[in-house]
């Protein structure tokens, strides 16, 4: 049985929203290409939990402006 997880299909909506610029994603998070590539076509249904915490840190940590967002000029 699946049971849906807020924490990944939060993480998942934000990727989705990032899919242009999963490489930069992939360099700030630390979570390989491949796995972001995977995650975002819906390939791999439960990852490990090692992954969709560094993804939510990743967001959280960018949230904070720790991390630029992809696709918009930073501010200066």
């Amino acid at each position: 049985m699946v049971r849906n997880c807020a924490f990944l299909e939060s993480a998942l909506a934000r990727l989705e929203q990032d899919k242009g610029y999963l490489r930069q994603v992939a360099a700030d998070s630390g979570v390989p290409y491949s796995t972001l590539s995977k995650l975002t076509a819906r390939c791999v249904t439960n990852p490990h939990v090692e992954t969709v915490q560094a993804l939510h840190d990743y967001y959280d940590a960018r949230d904070r402006g720790e991390f630029a967002v992809p696709g918009v000029p930073p501010h200066y």
